[in-house]
């Protein structure tokens, strides 16, 4: 299945490597991914603490770290081995995360077990996504929000050919209508930003560097911008009870 090919990524890429794009390093800091990772802990905000979180496709750890930094109780799922271990190691000092093995189409929880539920880039991966929705809406309890972020679809074909399927606006808010009634989209990162991020420029990527040092020693991360861009690249839906 193309579901299974796309999460082969931690065994070509090591898993950690997303830990490796929040990092201080000006070569390996990834200031797209980052404002995707603040997004979401914007978003639920001070309500954080003491809320029960679960996060699907939690890969190596690193915002479920970064959710429990703020005094959430954490547990992430994910189908790869190398990343749910190496997320274990790398969190092991925290008591208030857990990690299991789990497929987002059969979570070991009962119903209405989870405050919140996040979901960051893992639908577009997904054959059944409808089946990751229905247990989505079995194991939240409404007392706080679920959140989805998937790509925005620009063309016919995924441009990531580690995506199986992704979703123009209209698509995205359909799938989602059929489970939920109360749903927000907001778009960030525009598509100006991601292009300049991505040019190569005498042969290195120059934008990068200049973006990872703004945001590094200025704070600067123009992914987070809501207004004023006729083109944006990732949507995210805020799902309230």
């Amino acid at each position: 299945m193309k579901e299974e090919i796309s999460f082969k990524k931690y065994k070509t890429r090591g898993a950690g490597y997303h830990w490796e794009m929040v990092s201080r390093s000006v070569r390996k800091r990834n200031v797209f991914v980052i404002a995707r990772y603040e997004l979401i802990v914007n978003l639920i905000g001070n309500e954080i603490k003491g809320k029960k979180i679960l996060e699907i496709g939690c890969g190596d750890g690193i915002l479920s770290f970064l959710l429990a930094q703020k005094g959430a109780y954490v547990t992430g799922i994910d189908i790869s081995k190398e990343a749910i271990k190496f997320a274990r190691d790398k969190c092991n000092h925290m008591a208030n995360m857990d990690f299991l093995l789990s497929s987002a189409y059969e979570l070991t929880f009962r119903e209405k077990s989870f405050d919140y539920v996040v979901s960051s880039d893992v639908i577009e991966h997904l054959v059944e996504p409808e089946k990751m929705l229905l247990e989505i809406k079995r194991v939240w309890n409404k007392t706080g929000k679920v959140i989805i972020t998937t790509p925005i679809k620009f063309t016919k074909y995924p441009l990531d050919k580690m995506h199986y399927q992704e979703f123009y606006e209209e698509e995205f808010n359909y799938l989602l209508g059929k489970y939920f009634e109360e749903i927000k989209v907001c778009k960030t990162h525009p598509l100006f930003w991601y292009e300049l991020q991505n040019k190569l420029i005498l042969g290195g990527a120059l934008p990068k560097l200049f973006l990872n040092c703004c945001h590094i020693f200025c704070g600067f991360n123009p992914f987070l911008k809501t207004g004023g861009w006729r083109n944006y690249t990732l949507q995210t839906a805020i799902i309230s009870g």
